[in-house]
This record gives C-alpha cells, sequence and structure tokens, in this order.
C-alpha cells in the first residue's frame, strides 16, 4: 500500500509460512526472524497506512517533520530527530542494553514536542501500529520508546527463530560466547524456535534465558541434531514446556521419546523425522494422557499404532493431523475412530491408500469435526462428499486439494451443508 505522501511503498505482511525475514546486516544477525502467532495478531500488527489519530496538530503540520506511517520502520525514528544504527540487532540479539542512547533533553523541537516524543500514554497507543520488524528498530531510537516497547503486551504471539549462528560471539581470541538473551526475556518471550542447534547449544540455551526453566511453554527444533540425551536434559530442565515441535530431527530415536517425553506436554507435532514408526507412536500414548493436539507426518507409521491411544486421549485429543502418513489405510482409519472419538480437527492428508470407505468411517463415527482435510489422497471419489454431506452437520471446513477424482456430482452435494464456511478445491481437474 502506498503512502501519498512519500511515495513509500508499505512491506508486504507476512508471507503464507508466518516468518518475517529481516533483510541482512552487517553485523551477521540478519537472518534472525519472527514467527506470527494467531490471526487476530496479524490483524493487529498489519494495520492499513494511515496516520494515528493521536498525533498532535503541532506534529502533524510540521513540514520538516515526516508523519509516521507503515511505509517505513524508520518513521517514527525520523519524528523523534535520530535514527538507529544500520548495524543494530533488530531481535534483541548482542543489543548493549548499556549502550549510550539520546535522552529526551537532546530530541530536537519545542520542550513540548520533545515532551509529546517520549509521553508514555501517546508511545503505548501508538506503537500498536506498527508490525513486529519495525517495533524492533524503534526500540533503538532512545531509552524511553525501548521502554514502552519492551512490554510483553506488545509481543504476545510471537515467536523468536534462531539460528545457531545467531547464538554466538567471536571474541578477538576465536573463542566462542553465548550472546546475552536479556533483551528476550524483557519482552516475555514464553516460546522459541532454534534452527540447526545441538545438545550443547540447548545446554547453553536453558543456562543463558532466564524464563527457560519455568517460563518457555514452548520449544520448536528444526533441522537440529539433538539425540536422546539431548532431548531428556532439555525436557528435564524446562519444566514450563507443554508445546513441542520436531522438525527435520534425525539424530534422536523412539528410545528417546520414551525416556524423555513428559504428562505435562498437552499438543506435540513430528514431523520428518526418520527414526519415528509405531513405537514412537505407542511412546506418546502411554506417556502423554492429556494431549490435546498431535501432529504428525511419518513415512512408518502403519495402522498398528492408531491402536495405541489409550481412553484417556479419547477424551482430551481434539486435533489429529497425519500428513503424509503413507502406510495407513482405512484399518488405520479404523483404530483411530474408535480411540479419539471426540476429535474435531482432522487431517489425512498425503494418506494415499484411503478410500472412500475410510471416509465414510470417519463421517459416521467423527460427529462433531468441524474441520476435514482430504488433500492429495487420490482415491477419493464423489461418494465420500456424500458421506460427508449427510453426516458431518458441523462441518466449517473442508480441503480436498489434489483429490483428481472429485467431479460436479459430488459438489451437488455439499450444496447441502449450511454450516460449511470454506471449501478448497486447488488442482480438482474434473471440477
Amino acid at each position: 500500500m502506498s503512502n501519498p505522501r512519500n511515495g513509500d511503498t508499505k512491506p508486504p505482511c507476512l508471507p503464507r509460512n508466518g516468518l518475517v525475514k529481516i533483510p541482512t546486516q552487517p553485523n551477521g544477525l540478519g537472518s534472525a526472524s519472527i514467527t506470527k502467532g494467531t490471526p487476530a495478531v496479524k490483524n493487529r500488527l498489519c494495520q492499513p497506512s494511515s496516520v494515528p489519530a493521536i498525533l498532535s496538530p503541532a506534529l502533524a503540520h510540521r513540514s520538516d517533520l515526516p508523519i509516521p506511517s507503515l511505509a517505513s520502520p524508520l518513521s517514527l525514528a525520523t519524528l523523534a530527530g535520530v535514527s538507529s544504527s544500520p548495524g543494530a540487532s533488530l531481535v534483541g540479539l548482542n543489543t548493549s542494553e548499556g549502550s549510550e542512547q539520546p535522552s529526551p533533553e537532546r530530541l530536537p523541537g519545542s520542550p513540548s514536542e520533545r515532551q509529546l516524543a517520549v509521553d508514555e500514554k501517546i508511545l503505548n497507543r501508538l506503537f500498536w501500529y506498527f508490525s513486529a520488524c519495525e517495533k524492533c528498530v524503534l526500540a533503538q531510537v532512545c531509552k524511553a520508546w525501548r521502554r514502552v516497547l519492551y512490554q510483553p503486551k506488545f509481543w504476545v504471539g510471537l515467536t523468536p527463530v534462531l539460528h545457531t549462528k545467531e547464538l554466538y560471539n567471536v571474541l578477538p581470541g576465536g573463542e566462542k560466547e553465548f550472546v546475552s538473551l536479556q533483551g528476550f526475556a524483557v519482552r516475555g518471550f514464553d516460546g522459541f524456535c532454534l534452527v540447526g542447534v545441538s545438545d550443547l547449544d540447548i545446554c547453553e540455551f536453558i543456562d543463558n534465558y532466564p524464563l527457560s526453566k519455568k517460563g518457555v511453554k514452548s520449544m520448536s527444533l528444526k533441522r537440529s541434531t539433538i539425540t536422546d540425551a539431548g532431548l531428556e536434559v532439555m525436557l528435564e530442565q524446562m519444566q514450563g514446556v507443554v508445546r513441542l515441535e520436531l522438525s527435520g530431527c534425525n539424530d534422536f530415536t523412539e528410545a528417546g521419546l520414551w525416556s524423555s517425553l513428559n504428562a505435562r506436554i498437552t499438543a506435540l507435532s513430528v514431523s520428518d523425522c526418520i527414526n519415528v514408526a509405531d513405537d514412537a507412536i505407542a511412546a506418546i500414548s502411554q506417556l502423554l494422557p492429556n494431549l490435546t493436539e498431535l501432529n504428525l507426518q511419518a513415512y512408518h507409521v502403519t495402522d498398528t499404532a492408531l491402536a495405541y491411544f489409550t481412553a484417556k486421549q479419547g477424551y482430551t485429543t481434539h486435533t489429529l493431523r497425519l500428513n503424509s502418513c503413507w502406510e495407513i489405510t482405512n484399518h488405520g482409519v479404523v483404530n483411530m475412530v474408535h480411540s479419539l472419538p471426540n476429535l474435531s480437527v482432522l487431517s489425512l492428508s498425503g494418506c494415499s491408500k484411503v478410500t472412500d470407505d475410510g471416509v465414510e468411517l470417519v463421517a459416521e463415527n467423527l460427529r462433531k469435526l468441524r474441520s476435514l482435510d482430504l488433500s492429495w489422497c487420490p482415491r477419493i471419489t464423489d461418494m465420500a462428499l456424500e458421506y460427508i454431506a449427510c453426516d458431518l452437520h458441523k462441518l466449517e471446513e473442508l480441503v480436498l486439494d489434489r483429490c483428481v477424482r472429485i467431479t460436479d456430482t459430488g459438489l451437488s452435494y455439499l450444496s447441502t451443508m449450511s454450516s460449511l464456511r470454506s471449501l478448497y478445491l486447488r488442482w480438482c481437474c474434473q471440477v
């Protein structure tokens, strides 16, 4: 969206994968990013370009001061008469809390304008108009702005993404020193995504992040070399973790899950981990009685695994996503619907061996479903849509991408579903 005042172009909102990429900076920390949380946060942080109504006329009509807008992350910095250092960290790494920053008395303009630029009531409202990346820059303008912006309320729903190389500073002697994470602690981040880390990196993170013991609720490890020992130490030390994601971690085994999973975990996501098979599901079912959400992408999980879930999980588990579980057949669906009758969200995306009979079992037994994903299931036909229309009266979302055997006849069955709000039909070539 363009700003008619200066011709700048507003940076796009988050890309579809949920990552805000920060351009590379001279200090080598440019690959840090922040993950968006809920859609509500996204809507709040990506406001249309406009002049906030709380600006005073004295500032709004000054010809020598640009009006703040979302078109430029430095617009408020310019308003205050200072700009941030090009090499400064954007997400809190290596940020020197004691570095010299302009005080309110050194800002240009009249005393009333200087006072307005640091008025906390105004800043508390004004900063809601800026995105996460812009807030990272604005926090470096002066201590007053940082004090306001570092309140946890401005960072709710955001998850810092840290790569291995961003966790260490290279000292003059060639030694490595773990970075200070105090900036993250002040903002109260309770979730982290660590990419490419090892067991040692995890231990260093636990020792250096003040909130790691009790305050971290969510941990995501991606493309990491964490082993069974590292996983066990992490979950033993970080007592607050209730949401765990393991993606592309090929060095831990099923034995590691048996020794490390804790009953406090309520949401677990395991994807693209080559050592995950039926025994891993057995560990999950036995050790996580309070599980509410399970996301699983495992090529070696069979129908047998879906019979491991206990009666306790049948009562608590409401979300199950089985993505690209190629070995799952209709027999596995039978086990699943009897073990987890209270599901409200189900994904069988990429379970290519599931047929119309499997969908019929789902429709007859999982009447509470509100979201169903059957994408990339090439054996699904119009008959499956008839079963869905007849029995799933609470269904609000249906995903049928790449179901190549679906035709207009099948869609006519769905026309009777008054509760359906979202229907996805990408690459359905016969529609």
